[in-house]
């Protein structure tokens, strides 16, 4: 059995234990499937090497535990889905993910809700919405892409932002928690383009 990593355009064979799997003008990145439980290290293991082979080429990550039993099937999978491949190749060239998670800190010395009226406090958490809302405009128009995702903060959100255009992005990030001085902002990355290895739209 092998794991499909991702798929690349990019002739350049990679490392070993990595092996490129050509069908037609792809190829499928693949590595030895480990019979291990799924851990974090596991995870980031493979966060590793999908990071590593992204540096010197355009790819399109695999959903993590696609396996196959041999090469041969590989090349299949990847011939059944050449148009889409091709297509999604296409979409993230150049590009990288960069994720942003904003947060609301409760102050310190804020009453507990149950402390506070109920409309207050729907006012509040309104207000901070309407402000996380508003911090994803300015930097999906920096994106060639972007999504967002239902969660638990008040926004989490993925850009696909050109490989150039990381520093920029980042920058107005800094930028927008200067200026939303009560919301908290972690931007990360850059990832392989999770987000957008399947068509968004």
């Amino acid at each position: 059995m092998i794991e499909l990593l991702a798929i690349t355009d990019d002739a350049t064979p990679p490392e070993p234990p990595l092996v490129a799997v050509r069908s037609g003008g792809l190829s499928a990145l693949c590595a030895p499937a480990e019979d291990a439980a799924v851990t974090a290290d596991t995870l980031w293991r493979r966060e590793a090497m999908l990071e590593e082979l992204m540096e010197d080429r355009d790819l399109l990550p695999v959903r993590f535990g696609t396996r196959v039993a041999d090469e041969a099937a590989a090349a299949r999978a990847v011939a059944e889905r050449r148009t889409e491949l091709e297509a999604g190749l296409e979409r993230v060239r150049g590009a990288v993910e960069l994720s942003l998670r904003v947060h609301a800190p409760e102050p310190a010395d804020a009453p507990p809700p149950e402390a506070s009226s109920g409309s207050a406090y729907m006012h509040a958490k309104a207000t901070r919405t309407q402000a996380a809302a508003r911090l994803h405009e300015p930097l999906a128009g920096l994106a060639r892409a972007s999504v967002v995702r239902p969660a638990p903060e008040l926004l989490r959100a993925a850009y696909l932002i050109e490989r150039e255009a990381i520093e920029p992005f980042v920058a107005r990030v800094r930028e927008l928690q200067r200026e939303h001085p009560a919301l908290s902002l972690l931007c990360t990355g850059p990832w392989p383009p999770y987000s957008f290895a399947e068509d968004p739209s």
